[in-house]
């Protein structure tokens, strides 16, 4: 082959590699968020790949830069999380539309009716009542679990108390409410973050996703950043104390 075939080729494969990268340049995409009622605070739009995050407006529009593949993650307090990955169709277009589902942790309605035993006929004669119309309103006081019940049973009275303190169940109880409160805190934390973030970013397997957030636990400020519901806060952390935990697995 001569040396001017073989520039030719080289050429050509040059165009090849930079058209490549020039067509999967960053763009800005813009979309809408919808749902069924009106967003009380704009959600979060954090692009996992990028670790680059965003607001969206109260109306629900938001525009993102983008790179075909990238993963999207739509966080809010008030809808449940949502992930979306920017197709090529979705690149190209530049505009996206996402729907999100309110997220579900109370009863916003008592329905109060009397069943007659026909289904169908029940179902129709349901009326739904707001319980503000009714003069009381749900408290917002969260319910207590076995352990606080059992904990607050028996230090109610100075019987119960001598004989918690005696037998060491207050400690036993407190060690297990305290537990409890810690399991739902990481659990909180995980379920913030896409579980392809902890396993294609920080290369941890499945099994160990919740080992390593134990170990973020202990952190002074992680029940902190938790609680703020801001997931690229909450990303950025823990791109950070994954370089201690692989450390501390390998003493």
């Amino acid at each position: 082959m001569s040396l001017s075939k073989v520039k030719i080729i080289l050429l050509s494969v040059v165009f090849l590699i930079t058209g490549s990268i020039f067509s999967q340049e960053k763009k800005i995409v813009t979309g809408q968020i919808i749902t069924e009622e009106s967003l009380i605070s704009p959600v979060h739009i954090i692009n996992i790949t990028r670790e680059k995050g965003t607001l969206s407006e109260l109306s629900g529009y938001f525009s993102v830069e983008v790179q075909p593949g990238d993963l999207l993650l739509f966080s809010s307090i008030q809808f449940e999380k949502k992930e979306i990955q920017i197709s090529n169709n979705i690149y190209e277009e530049g505009i996206v539309e996402v729907i999100l589902l309110p997220d579900i942790n109370e009863l916003e309605e008592v329905r109060l009716h009397n069943l007659s035993g026909n289904l169908s006929k029940d179902i129709n004669e349901i009326k739904t009542y707001d319980p503000s119309a009714l003069g009381y309103t749900f408290s917002d006081r969260k319910p207590l679990s076995i352990e606080e019940r059992k904990f607050s049973a028996l230090n109610s009275n100075p019987v119960g108390m001598i004989y918690g303190a005696i037998s060491g169940e207050n400690k036993l109880l407190k060690k297990a409410i305290e537990n409890n409160k810690l399991k739902k805190l990481v659990n909180k934390a995980k379920n913030q973050i896409p579980v392809e973030f902890f396993t294609e970013t920080l290369f941890l397997k499945e099994n160990k996703i919740f080992d390593f957030l134990y170990y973020c636990s202990v952190k002074s400020n992680f029940k902190e950043l938790v609680n703020q519901n801001d997931p690229l806060i909450l990303l950025n952390f823990l791109k950070k104390t994954i370089v201690e935990y692989n450390e501390f697995i390998k003493d």
